[in-house]
């Protein structure tokens, strides 16, 4: 009993650890929220060498609550490290403008030096951690105690969402897996040791994070200036100013600008913040305000903070929600839809290279937008746009949607936001009745050559299709990290990396990739989708592993066609068209399109995985595949989303082919 309940706590210990990794890195080093998955990597990659080398008799966990000091106080260093980026960088990342941060550390260094050095401090602390689940694992039959590895991890998923329910403070987090990892260890003449280093390690962090509140997706720190006004930094990196309208003249021209030509009547405010655009359109009249902001805790200051308090109108109704899951759900009409200024800092999701505002800014989300207009209705976005084929791409976009006489555009300068862009019936209206009005706007240009992002291809910041030059650069020197450790760490001898579970490991990430960008179009970019989906592919796997274990399924030849066929009717299945379905007929196909197909690779992993002779090997090898995944990723920026299917397909036919080799020697 004892033994199962340490391989679920070592392997609850390294789901919750990589999580709150991706959440507390990016809050101390600076851009690294544009590279998530890069720690969702090299989580991979430390496992998967620690079960490779599970047979040596070396026991490395005893170092894993050392290892987990040294790299905390290396990452608390590294937030005096002033990060820097390349110039001709194709992706527009916001902290390319060292004036937008909190602080400026004095020491330099760039992007690709400060991924390297965190790719492979994580690498080596998750080393011990797969090996001692490796070594835990050796004392079962190889499918249950995958089973109860999948457990541990399902209940540290879980863990980690009441976590970010209630924003604990990540000292919380990393006393939670560095106690359990202790516990491991409650044998060993190091029990006490361990017990010290973990409380250090926790007061260090405590101590360090006095003024940052958590929320699900960011570090938020506050600064209070002399005028009441407040300005909010996530990650170190400015993201909104909750202004104070009685002192800031500046500021109350530039957000009433809108409302000189628009009644506000009936509005919708997506990105809300702290309510800056709800209490101008307050102020101008409104009747009703619907304000959606997806960030619980930067809502909450607001409502408690704002000089003007614009949340405690009873005109105004919030919704704690993503925009684009709103606007699947709200029936309208709006007089009035404004886009605040929407720019999240922060990735989709751990698997995802998709910034999780993209959505909101696609040609089928305008469409939703214009669906949900009155007749004299306007939608007005406001952004600040770095780059001319940026603003090129958002005027295109918002035109491709209401045609060249509802759009119309001017630019300001740049205090909050420096573009606005006008579109809809109403528009048309206002520009026949107030001349004056006319003469300020621009009319949009023929088409240019930017791509407008649409649901498959929602890359906002890439000015165009392909890996852009930063990433690949990043890419390739991951890659030669990995490749040097797989080598020295572990050397490819007696086939100690198993090619069929490596592809295996591999197509899986990429389904996961896709069920994760799928379901979050559908109902939400939220942490609360992106828990569900990844207990829910868990729970998939461990009703997988329950099925093989009780029935006894000859081969895997019919799940192999089972799950190709679910992939190309997933490809070909028009997702966009059960947007307009209700919540559970959408629930339903949704659950069958993006569920069966991890399904039936789950079955396909139990029955191989049950007869394999080398656990360690197996394991280990699937986890690289899982590198290898991450890594094929990225190709979605060149491709398109739906293109990660055909690239899991192609693992899953080259692993049925390598595998009916192998049966046939």
């Amino acid at each position: 009993m004892m033994q199962k309940f340490l391989l679920i706590a070592a392997s609850f210990v390294s789901l919750f650890l990589e999580l709150s990794l991706i959440r507390w890195v990016p809050a101390h080093v600076f851009s690294v929220a544009f590279f998530s998955n890069v720690i969702l990597i090299a989580s991979f990659l430390g496992l998967g060498l620690g079960f490779l080398l599970s047979e040596k008799k070396l026991e490395m966990f005893h170092a894993f609550p050392l290892c987990l000091l040294i790299f905390i106080i290396v990452i608390l260093l590294l937030e005096n490290i002033q990060i820097t980026l390349p110039s001709n960088a194709q992706v527009w990342i916001w902290s390319y403008y060292q004036g937008n941060r909190l602080y400026a550390p004095p020491f330099k260094i760039s992007i690709i030096g400060i991924l390297a050095i965190i790719f492979s401090l994580i690498v080596l602390l998750f080393i011990p951690l797969g090996q001692k689940i490796g070594k835990l694992m050796a004392g079962f039959s190889p499918l249950y105690g995958y089973t109860l590895n999948i457990l541990g991890s399902l209940f540290g998923v879980i863990c980690f969402g009441v976590f970010s329910f209630f924003n604990t403070p990540a000292f919380i987090w990393f006393f939670v897996a560095g106690f359990l990892a202790v516990l491991i260890l409650y044998k060993e003449r190091i029990f006490v040791a361990a017990l010290f280093i973990v409380a250090l390690a926790t007061i260090i962090i405590g101590a360090s994070e006095r003024d940052i509140l958590w929320s699900p997706y960011y570090s938020i720190e506050l600064l209070r200036k002399e005028d009441r006004s407040i300005s909010v930094y996530v990650n170190q990196l400015f993201h909104q100013k909750a202004v104070n309208f009685d002192k800031d003249l500046n500021a109350n021209n530039k957000y009433g600008f809108l409302y000189k030509w628009f009644n506000p009547g009936r509005a919708l405010i997506i990105g809300s913040g702290t309510g800056n655009d709800v209490w101008v359109a307050l102020k101008a009249g409104a009747e009703h305000i619907d304000a959606v902001e997806i960030d619980p805790v930067i809502l909450n200051l607001g409502k408690k903070e704002h000089p003007q308090m614009p949340y405690n109108s009873d005109k105004v109704t919030v919704f704690t929600d993503d925009a684009r899951s709103f606007m699947h759900k709200a029936s309208g009409p709006y007089d009035m839809i404004i886009y605040g200024t929407l720019d999240s800092h922060a990735t989709l999701s751990v698997t995802s290279s998709i910034r999780l505002d993209n959505y909101v800014y696609t040609h089928e989300a305008l469409q939703e937008a214009q669906r949900l207009l009155s007749a004299e209705g306007v939608v007005v976005l406001l952004f600040s746009v770095p780059t001319d084929w940026m603003s090129a791409r958002l005027i295109d976009t918002v035109k491709s949607v209401f045609g060249n006489k509802e759009t119309r555009y001017v630019f300001t300068d740049s205090y909050l936001f420096n573009l606005m862009i006008f579109a809809g019936p109403g528009l048309t209206n206002a520009l026949s009745e107030r001349p004056d009005f006319s003469r300020i706007l621009s009319m949009p240009s023929a088409k240019s050559a930017v791509e407008i992002p649409h649901d498959d291809w929602p890359y906002l910041y890439l000015e165009k299709r392909g890996i852009p030059k930063l990433y690949f650069i990043t890419l390739l020197m991951l890659i030669g990290i990995s490749i040097t450790a797989i080598f020295t760490l572990s050397p490819l001898k007696g086939g100690k990396v198993n090619l069929f579970f490596l592809l295996l490991g591999g197509a899986f990430l990429l389904l996961e990739t896709k069920s994760v960008t799928t379901l979050s179009l559908l109902f939400g970019s939220t942490w609360i989708v992106n828990a569900v989906v990844f207990s829910a592919i868990l729970f998939l796997a461990l009703a997988a592993n329950w099925m093989v274990m009780k029935m006894r399924f000859k081969g895997t030849a019919w799940f192999f066609l089972a799950l190709s066929l679910s992939l190309i009717i997933s490809y070909f299945f028009p997702i966009t068209s059960l947007l307009r379905l209700g919540f559970f007929s959408k629930v339903a196909i949704a659950s069958l399109l993006a569920g069966l197909p991890i399904f039936f690779a789950a079955i396909i992993f139990a029955i191989t995985f049950k007869s394999t002779k080398h656990v360690s090997h197996a394991l280990g090898s699937n986890l690289l595949g899982a590198v290898l995944g991450g890594f094929l990723e990225y190709g979605s920026m060149a491709f398109g989303l739906k293109a990660l299917y055909i690239a899991a397909l192609a693992c899953y036919l080259f692993a049925w082919f390598y595998l009916n080799k192998k049966l046939a020697q």
